[in-house]
């Protein structure tokens, strides 16, 4: 039986039933309750399924619905498959709390599960791309530059922005990584390190990329995914949850306020149910009673009188 703390006066008001008589049902639910009460004439009590259980509203007064405590007394007799299906009709806050109580460790392994577009609303909700940038080791920032994605001639166009001294760098860099051989004294106009960097074949052209310095990379990036902010999946997941791990729990969560609820449900639903039991203690005492009264008068079976 699921004992909570009823509205005494409710009984006795809508359904003639004293105190007395109350006490002597301790042992009974609510709905045995009403059935004795039928069978020895109490017409009140033989509407009580039409009255109250179908009645959300009802349901609010006697069952005391807005005391969080006894939406609690309920949603803790029920089974995984009955919270999971109730987590679906808590707001959006109320999910995002539920995800206070994983650890860190196991938010950033949800987040990290999420598709890479969907991780990159939470990344840029907290960080700047440039701050990004700075806070990824360089070998992640050459991987992006493996991507087939990447437009070789918004490229170039980048490339024709920077100083010789920068190009003559990179062009040094990657002849040593070419032949083995330093090059110290090589010089080339801007436009012959365009013309030549246009006529690599595909991974020498991803090569060559690499040999700039660290700075010239971010700012290609940036200039690229300005244009085209959706290239930011292309860095991996490692990357892309990196910076996150900077941050505290608190903060991981307030920046995972863009994420889909079906995205924040699927998240919740991984708790155990005495936890997933608190958090959907949040749900509108009204929504509660509308899905008690449809679809679970099994369980408003179980209610009995709770402190007689």
């Amino acid at each position: 039986m699921i004992r909570l703390d009823i509205d005494l006066s409710y009984l006795t008001k809508n359904f003639q039933i004293g105190t007395q008589r109350v006490n002597e049902y301790s042992t009974k639910s609510i709905d045995e309750i009403m059935e004795a009460e039928a069978a020895q004439g109490n017409t009140q009590a033989a509407s009580f399924q039409e009255d109250v259980l179908n009645d959300p509203k009802e349901l609010v007064k006697l069952f005391k619905l807005q005391s969080a405590r006894n939406r609690y007394a309920i949603l803790s007799n029920m089974n995984s498959q009955d919270l999971e299906y109730l987590v679906q009709f808590l707001e959006p806050g109320d999910l995002l709390m539920g995800l206070m109580f994983f650890t860190k460790e196991k938010i950033l392994n949800l987040i990290y599960d999420l598709p890479k577009d969907k991780i990159c609303s939470i990344l840029f909700n907290a960080f700047s791309p440039e701050q990004f940038l700075k806070m990824i080791p360089e070998k992640e920032i050459n991987k992006f530059f493996d991507s087939d994605k990447l437009d070789k001639n918004q490229i170039l166009d980048y490339v024709k922005t920077l100083p010789e001294d920068k190009l003559n760098k990179m062009m040094q860099k990657y002849m040593y990584q070419e032949t083995g051989k330093t090059q110290d004294d090589l010089h080339m106009s801007k436009e012959q390190v365009v013309k030549f960097m246009d006529q690599l074949e595909p991974e020498k052209f991803k090569t060559a990329l690499k040999c700039f310095e660290r700075e010239e990379k971010m700012g290609l990036i940036l200039e690229l995914t300005q244009k085209d902010p959706k290239l930011f999946t292309e860095f991996s997941k490692n990357a892309l949850t990196m910076p996150l791990t900077q941050l505290d729990k608190g903060e991981i969560v307030k920046n995972m306020n863009k994420l889909e609820p079906e995205d924040l449900m699927k998240m919740v639903n991984e708790l155990p149910d005495d936890i997933l039991a608190v958090v959907v203690t949040q749900i509108d005492p009204m929504v509660f009673a509308e899905l008690l009264s449809k679809n679970f008068q099994d369980i408003l079976a179980e209610i009995g009188i709770g402190n007689i």
